[in-house]
């Protein structure tokens, strides 16, 4: 249908065009071009117009995060992976908050999310987002989103509202965190029982190259993350958390890790400043036990040249002594 084919263009065209976010696809520009050309109709020849559109947006090396979905034993580290996570996230909350009138994306999803060469998330494919109010609830009869990532109240009722994007959102944390097979893993498995799992596989990984108080703290920024998705991905909506409480707790989870690392730096460092000092109380007790050494040598000289000056002298005593002997004994005769 032209009528839908305009509409939809138009529509992300305007929302592209307003949105300017670290993590949101840059948009470069657009081109819209109309040619007349001899089509068959109804039997006949006729001259019809034909429109062809085109959005430009930045080039993305890395493509979409779709290819890179690994199990937690494969692929993309924690940090990597983490780092895609939040700023999934916060491009989410550029939409659904920062924005003064709130767009929401209806179609989240790996596919959609472009790495860039240092592998910072982007949020593309705006065509079936909706400009919503701040708390607005819809019913659509459109049938939009990609089957997987919809939520229960949209299959069942056609609802959309922001709570929309956090279902979607959760399905993307759990294959970033657990591989393709992260969602449907959690839903054949208690919660706690899909926590414990992930969890554990983590913690075995970042055992490779973490260590006490780090190793705590990264996973438990894991376990944080397993269950904001699980949060996310509740039948009920209400009970979803909202974008902002999801940043915050990630941030939390990111503080908590600094201070784990400061505290390793000071013990890092004043185990440094102890060393330095264990070499420098070295370097001055060899000094002093080298001068000790020459004071040692040297008295022990003087004395021993004293010993033998002094025995020289006794000798001589006794060699006068002697011939004084001698001589009285000439005498007596």
């Amino acid at each position: 249908m032209p009528g839908q084919d305009e509409k939809h263009f138009q529509n992300e065209l305007q929302n592209l065009m307003r949105l300017k976010h670290q993590n949101i696809v840059g948009f470069v520009g657009y081109c819209c071009e109309t040619q007349r050309e001899h089509v068959q109709y109804d039997g006949r020849i006729v001259i019809a117009e034909r429109t062809s559109r085109a959005l430009c947006f930045e080039y993305l090396q890395n493509g979409s995060l779709h290819r890179y979905l690994e199990d937690e034993f494969h692929g993309f580290d924690w940090l990597t992976r983490y780092k895609i996570i939040k700023g999934t996230c916060e491009g989410l909350k550029y939409l659904h908050v920062d924005l003064k009138e709130p767009i929401l994306h209806l179609d989240l999803k790996p596919d959609n999310i472009l790495l860039d060469e240092n592998m910072l998330p982007k949020l593309a494919d705006f065509g079936l987002s909706k400009l919503f109010s701040e708390e607005q609830t819809r019913v659509t009869q459109s049938y939009i989103g990609t089957r997987g990532y919809l939520p229960p109240e949209y299959i069942e009722n056609n609802v959309i509202s922001k709570k929309f994007d956090i279902f979607s959102l959760g399905v993307v944390m759990l294959k970033v965190i657990a591989g393709r097979n992260g969602r449907s893993n959690s839903a054949e498995m208690t919660s706690k029982e899909f926590i414990n799992l992930v969890h554990g596989n983590w913690r075995k990984r970042l055992q490779d190259t973490l260590t006490g108080s780090p190793l705590e703290a990264y996973c438990q920024q894991v376990k944080t993350c397993i269950e904001i998705a699980l949060k996310c991905v509740e039948i009920k909506r209400h009970k979803r958390p909202n974008i902002v409480d999801i940043c915050y707790k990630l941030n939390e989870t990111e503080t908590i890790i600094a201070k784990r690392f400061s505290q390793v730096e000071k013990w890092e460092k004043m185990t440094m400043q102890f060393q330095e000092y264990v070499e420098n109380t070295d370097r001055i007790v060899a000094g002093l036990l080298e001068v000790f050494e020459e004071s040692c040598y040297s008295m022990g000289t003087s004395i021993i040249e004293r010993i033998k000056v002094s025995r020289q002298r006794s000798l001589l005593q006794h060699d006068d002594s002697d011939d004084e002997e001698y001589y009285e004994e000439d005498d007596d005769v």
